[in-house]
């Protein structure tokens, strides 16, 4: 069905970009297959999105949005509305409550003169950093090298080729490298009222953060809501060869990328440029 979409192949092998960043990458895929169909009778349309989705679903099953695209769509459709109207309608929603969040970070989290630390390639958090520079602010951003897919070492080439004073360690130096932060800014691809799901990694900034007293955010817009985390796992498991080229016996290797992260020692969740606080339970106030 999707052969003569090679962009969509490529969306299924992503792994180094963020849930927004893909999100908007498989709204363009739908659009332009919507539109090139558009003689689609409503049964073939609905067939056609069900492959789509579950496609998309399998490639990133611990990627919140999939679903709660899929749900509008289905919704919006049985109003009667056109796929592309209602791929525009959304990607606009997700824009303008992302842009919000974006704000939010800006005039509360950065500051002049910090020192901000962030772990993978959040579009989000990268969003908040360009904002922020573009102000005038001046601070330096520290990163680590997010192995093994490097998004670390692409977002530290991206900003200091922007002119933003960069700090690059290795990931088992982590521990050093949050000592000199004054905030942590992290993305999520999935987040429920007790917890988050991000890169792995980032549960032991968020330990090394509290131990050090330094405030953590996540910043995230509200299509990434689910009632309940993830049940199942089985698909995070990723090429050996990432890790160790060799197939060595009785060395078994381990490559998740992802890992769930209870908001105990999280400072504040800023959803749609909100900046939500949690009860005495660790779980979100919404």
């Amino acid at each position: 069905m999707m052969i003569n979409y090679p962009e969509f192949e490529a969306m299924l092998l992503e792994q180094e970009a963020g849930a927004t960043t893909i999100l908007f990458k498989y709204i363009h895929i739908l659009n332009r297959y919507f539109t090139e169909n558009c003689d689609l009778s409503p049964d073939a349309q609905r067939e056609a999105l069900d492959y789509i989705y579950k496609e998309a679903r399998a490639a990133h099953p611990l990627i919140a949005i999939f679903p709660h695209l899929q749900e509008y769509l289905l919704q919006q459709i049985d109003n009667g509305k056109k796929i592309p109207n209602i791929l525009q309608e959304y990607g606009d929603k997700i824009k303008k409550n992302n842009d919000k969040t974006v704000a939010t970070t800006v005039k509360k989290v950065i500051k002049d003169g910090s020192k901000i630390f962030t772990f993978s390639h959040s579009s989000v958090v990268r969003k908040a950093i360009m904002e922020a520079a573009g102000t005038g602010k001046r601070f330096e951003v520290i990163l680590t090298e997010a192995r093994p897919v490097g998004e670390g070492l692409t977002l530290a080439k991206f900003l200091g080729r922007a002119g933003i004073p960069v700090s690059l360690y290795t990931d088992a130096a982590m521990e050093l490298a949050i000592s000199r932060c004054d905030s942590v800014l992290v993305g999520t691809d999935w987040y429920w009222h007790r917890g988050f799901i991000n890169k792995i990694g980032t549960h032991s900034a968020l330990r090394v953060a509290d131990e050090r007293e330094k405030n953590f955010y996540v910043l995230s817009d509200s299509s990434k809501y689910m009632k309940t985390p993830p049940s199942d796992w089985s698909r995070d498991k990723h090429p050996a060869s990432q890790i160790l080229m060799e197939s060595i016996e009785n060395v078994t290797v381990h490559n998740p990328y992802f890992e769930s992260i209870w908001f105990r020692g999280v400072s504040n969740i800023i959803i749609d440029g909100e900046m939500k606080e949690f009860d005495k339970k660790h779980e979100i106030i919404m």
